[in-house]
């Protein structure tokens, strides 16, 4: 008894609407059926509803769906409402780029797509934030673009020299002799330059040249340590070249004693301690074997005064420029 009823009141339904319809005074108004399609960042949604309204400026307003001035729409709100009506929803964008700050109305959500239809056109190097393919979810998002390019630099360095010992046997030990002189080389290095909005972030050498070769400084140095003396060899640790005067224990102005408490006299010379340490056993041609043994307020750096027992001998040397040998 249930399905019969229920068929029967399946059949007469048409009817009932049109009695509906009568009874509002609407004449010939149909009932339609619509369907819209509404896109939002976060996703589609589809309404299917009956509406007396025969285009779709009035069936949104019955249904209370607002549409914003920068909503994108497939049909005319004039259009039949049979048609199927897909809206999408506009969301604000700002857009920062390094010289332009920007806001537009997109119904794209994706990054990239909202950067296209902006006129915003991306070069291989810059940078997006969020990236390229995120969707957008909120209405007042942001993207930020950093333009990043490369430039190119040059940049000249010094490239120094080493220095090369070389033994000598004509030279005592103790004296070297520069044979050539270091020259540095040169070297031209091509730096590629990150530049993002103005400002470098990034350097990266991208070739060296070498412009011209380092020269090596080449020194000499002694390696004799003995010499021939009246059939006699002297061997040594050290030549020196000093400034020679002589002295006598002048009773005047002197006690006769070394700064040592010896007698002075022969074989005793005045140094700089410095320069010869004090009992140093030394050999001076054209005075022979000696011992530092004193010093004097005008004995200073490079110069030794030879003691001799008598006036004319000292008188005799005057001022020489001899070799120093420090013996072992």
């Amino acid at each position: 008894m249930t399905h019969e009823l229920t068929a029967r009141l399946r059949r007469s339904a048409p009817l009932w609407m049109a009695a509906a319809a009568a009874a509002v005074g609407l004449g010939a108004a149909h009932l339609h059926h619509a369907t819209l399609t509404v896109q939002t960042p976060s996703g589609i949604e589809e309404r299917r509803f009956w509406t007396w309204a025969g285009d779709w400026r009035g069936a949104l307003a019955a249904s209370s769906v607002r549409i914003d001035p920068h909503d994108r729409l497939n049909l005319p709100l004039t259009a039949p409402v049979t048609e199927p009506l897909r809206i999408r929803r506009a969301i604000r964008v700002n857009i920062v780029t390094g010289r332009r700050h920007f806001a537009v109305w997109s119904t794209v959500y994706r990054v990239r797509d909202i950067l296209a239809a902006a006129h915003v056109r991306l070069g291989p190097l810059d940078a997006v934030t969020p990236g390229p393919g995120t969707l957008l979810s909120s209405r007042n998002a942001r993207i930020d673009v950093a333009r990043r390019w490369y430039v190119t630099e040059q940049t000249t360095a010094s490239v120094p020299f080493a220095t090369v010992y070389r033994p000598d046997p004509n030279l005592f030990v103790g004296r070297s002799e520069v044979l050539q002189a270091g020259r540095p080389g040169l070297e031209q290095t091509v730096v590629r330059v990150l530049v993002q909005d103005g400002r470098p972030i990034a350097r990266r050498p991208a070739h060296t040249t070498l412009v011209r070769p380092p020269l090596d400084e080449i020194i000499a140095y002694g390696t004799t340590d003995t010499i021939a003396r009246g059939g006699q060899v002297i061997q040594f640790v050290r030549e020196i070249d000093m400034v020679a005067t002589a002295y006598w224990p002048n009773p005047a102005w002197s006690d006769g004693y070394t700064a040592t408490g010896r007698r002075a006299g022969y074989g005793l010379v005045a140094v700089d301690p410095r320069v010869i340490p004090l009992g140093t056993r030394l050999y001076i041609p054209g005075y022979g074997f000696a011992v530092a043994a004193d010093t004097g307020s005008a004995i200073v750096g490079d110069r030794i005064d030879l003691g001799y027992p008598s006036a004319w001998q000292a008188d005799a040397w005057g001022v020489r420029n001899v070799q120093v040998f420090v013996l072992r």
